[in-house]
This record gives C-alpha cells, structure tokens and sequence, in this order.
C-alpha cells in the first residue's frame, strides 16, 4: 500500500467521524464531500474506464452536493422533502437510480462493495434527521426498482447494483420505525455482500451464465442464499425483525415487503437453481467434500459467522 493510499483512508474514515461530530450544516456538508473525494482516489486506477467512471461519479455527487448545499442555504418550504430528494439522488436510490447500476458496472469488486454498503452510511444518517411523508415514496420506489432491475440484468455488477438499491429500501424502512435496527441492516448486509463478491470475484465471472462454470460453489451458493433471504440464513431474519416492527403498525407496507421479499427471493433462487439440483454437487456434500469445496479460511469465517449472526442480532433486538 502506497503513502498516498493510506492518506485517503484515512480522510475517507475521517469524513464519517465528521459527519457523526458536526455540530453545523457546514461541518456536514464538508463531511459527505470529504467522503467524495477519497473515495473517488480509492477507486482511481490508470486505465481509461477508470478514469471515466471517476470523472461520472464526481459529476454526479457534484450536482448532488451543490443542490444540497443551496437547499440549506435557502431553507424554503417542503425544505425535508427536497433534502430527502436530493440524498436520495446522492446514494443512487429510487427514483433517482438511473445512475448507480451503471457506475458499479465500471468499477472492480472492491470498489463495488465501497459503493453499495459504506457510501450510503452518510446518506442514511442524514435520512434519520429529516424523515417525513417523502420517504415513503423513496423506499417504495427503491425496493421495486431493485426487484425489477434484476429480474432483466444479465451482467453482475449490474445486478449486484439493482440489489444494493433493492436493499436501500429496506434500510429506509428500518428508519421510518424509529428503530436503531438500520445500523445493524446495513453491518449484515455489508457482511453478505461480502461473501457474496468473494465468491464471485474468486472466480472472474462477469455475466449471470458463468455461474454455470463454477467447480466449488459452496460459498458461492449460501451466500446467494442468504441475500435471497432464505430461512433459517442471516438475510431471511434481517427482513423478518423489519416485518416483526411493521406488523401492527402499517398494513399495506407488511404486505409490500412480504411481496418484495418473495420476488427477490425468486431473483437469487434462480441464480442457484442449477446447483441446488446438481446431483453431482449434492453426492459430494460430504464432510470431506465440504472440505474439498472450502479452502480458503476466509470461506469458512464467513460460513461460520452467518449461523450466529443472527443468534447474536436476536440478543440485540
């Protein structure tokens, strides 16, 4: 790791601590652009797709950062809702989307994870403060973008992404209950997403039809599993303690997450469909072939932490 690369980790983590510790809506706004910069020289790389991709991504959160710097400026009427809006725009989230599956199509795994799960922190922090009737429409547009994305994206960054903002939503929705359960989505869903980049970045697949070339899926297919949501798996309880806070307050939102979560369901179960009826994989299912199909420590800490994640997140909650 190079002098450089070391300086803007520390100023990409600095720009959180910031944002935590600011007492003014300079000191915030200073933060999120902090956070731009650094995170822009994280993924910066000499290839020409890199460049372009850095250059796109600051355009954005440029225009993102004045709008909302001029909101604060002039604090007018409906001044939440446009703060919210603007956010919204920021992290890549419904309705303002359009941006965020093609960035993470340019950029490598590693930059990937950054963009879907750390980059969204701030956003979602600030969500806190200003929560108000718009949100709804943010989160609801977000989970169905994320849905539908997928169901028609054949590359993986590209899916990944519909994902991520799938995903977005139900963090919002974790902050419409007042509840500090976001903080711990967004920790479990960085952790899956996680799992689910090793596995796919172990071996170089680009497109939903290499998953068919694939020798030793084992960690490739629990952790679609488990950001599929599917029982007794980290992601099915993550949805299941948002459903358990929903379910006497607001109805009609009970039964959009259940729908949203059996579609995405659908989604990922497709995904691993092919192995989950591969004779040939489930005959060497043994303790030997587990052995075989996981050789890598970091396949098992990450198998490991799945089952008692959520033994520790029903201690929490």
């Amino acid at each position: 790791m190079s002098y450089f690369n070391f300086m803007f980790i520390i100023m990409f983590l600095s720009s959180f601590i910031l944002v935590l510790g600011g007492d003014n809506w300079f000191m915030l706004w200073m933060g999120l652009e902090i956070n731009m910069i650094s995170f822009i020289m994280l993924i910066y790389s000499k290839d020409i797709f890199s460049v372009e991709m850095c250059m796109k991504y600051f355009f954005i959160q440029g225009v993102g950062s004045s709008l909302l710097l001029m909101m604060i400026i002039l604090s007018g009427d409906y001044f939440k809702e446009s703060i919210l809006l603007i956010l919204s725009y920021k992290m890549g989230s419904g309705p303002f989307f359009f941006w965020f599956p093609v960035f993470c199509s340019g950029i490598d795994w590693k930059s990937c994870i950054l963009v879907m799960s750390m980059q969204k922190l701030i956003p979602l922090m600030f969500f806190t403060m200003f929560m108000c009737s718009i949100a709804w429409v943010i989160l609801v547009a977000s989970m169905v973008i994320g849905v539908l994305g997928c169901f028609n994206e054949s590359k993986l960054k590209k899916f990944m992404g519909y994902s991520s903002i799938h995903y977005v939503g139900w963090m919002i929705l974790c902050i419409n209950t007042e509840s500090f359960l976001w903080i711990f989505y967004m920790l479990c869903y960085t952790f899956m997403l996680l799992g689910v980049v090793v596995s796919i970045n172990s071996f170089e697949m680009f497109k939903v039809k290499d998953f068919l070339l694939v020798k030793k899926p084992l960690l490739y297919l629990f952790s679609m599993l488990n950001m599929g949501g599917m029982p007794p798996m980290l992601g099915f309880f993550l949805k299941w303690w948002v459903f358990l806070l929903l379910v006497n307050k607001v109805v009609w939102v009970v039964w959009l997450i259940i729908v949203m979560a059996v579609f995405m369901f659908y989604v990922y179960l497709r995904l691993v469909y092919h192995l989950m009826v591969d004779y040939s994989f489930f005959h060497s299912f043994s303790f030997s072939g587990l052995s075989k199909s996981m050789n890598n420590k970091l396949e098992w800490v990450y198998m490991l932490a799945m089952g008692v994640a959520p033994m520790v997140g029903w201690l929490i909650l």
